[in-house]
């Protein structure tokens, strides 16, 4: 608005019959209009950081967002979706960036391991940790926690830590999909996470388990940030 009135003054200086007192005017506006705009801007800027917006189920959105980008690979391969995702999910320490490409790593690895025709789904989670496993030490004992788990049916054995000997540590098998793997472990560790495998080749049935600590602070953000 401030924009239009600027240009209005700059068209109507020429139609004063004195030109230096439409000269004198149009520099007055001007100079006005540029005050009100940066008023104006500081009032928003003031307003966003005294009203900021808090976050809530950041996790559950960042999944809906992943599984959106993924629609064409969950049907070409006619995949049966499935969610259980808990209402008013905790904010989780780790950032936003780094659990996306965690989930968009872990749903592509799914499916480039599933068949046509099965099903795979998202659960989610908060729990308080009573009794902390040795792997969870670093979360401490009476934590409250986030658990995402992605499960999946497929008629093979899916590449990477499905395929391990457990006992050596070692890889039966060495392909992309096993780096992608090792690639999310490691981003999931330096995030204080613990990443855990289970599988079931009788059954067909194989599932991821990721588990981050709460974040005891309140997290808000401003909705005009990129």
């Amino acid at each position: 608005m401030l924009e239009s009135i600027q240009k209005l003054t700059h068209l109507s200086q020429s139609r004063w019959s004195d030109k230096e007192l439409g000269k004198f005017l149009h520099r007055m506006i001007t100079e006005d209009i540029r005050k009100s705009g940066l008023l104006l801007n500081g009032l928003l800027g003031y307003f966003r950081v005294i009203a900021p917006i808090q976050r809530t189920d950041t996790v559950n959105i960042l999944i809906e967002e992943v599984l959106e980008k993924n629609q064409a690979q969950l049907k070409e391969k006619e995949v049966k979706l499935f969610k259980k995702l808990e209402k008013d999910l905790p904010e989780t320490v780790i950032p936003d960036k780094p659990l996306g490409f965690i989930l968009s790593s872990l749903l592509q690895y799914a499916v480039a391991s599933m068949s046509s025709h099965e099903t795979l789904g998202f659960l989610t989670r908060s729990f308080v940790l009573q009794e902390p496993p040795p792997e969870q030490a670093l979360f401490g004992k009476g934590g409250r926690y986030v658990e995402i788990i992605l499960f999946f049916t497929g008629r093979k054995k899916p590449a990477g830590p499905f395929g391990r000997e457990m006992e050596s540590g070692a890889f039966q098998r060495e392909d992309s999909l096993d780096l992608i793997i090792r690639m999310v472990e490691e981003m999931v560790r330096r995030n204080r996470g613990v990443m855990k495998f289970r599988g079931d080749e009788k059954e067909a049935k194989f599932s991821i388990s990721l588990e981050f600590p709460v974040e005891r602070r309140k997290v808000f953000y401003d909705p005009n940030d990129n």
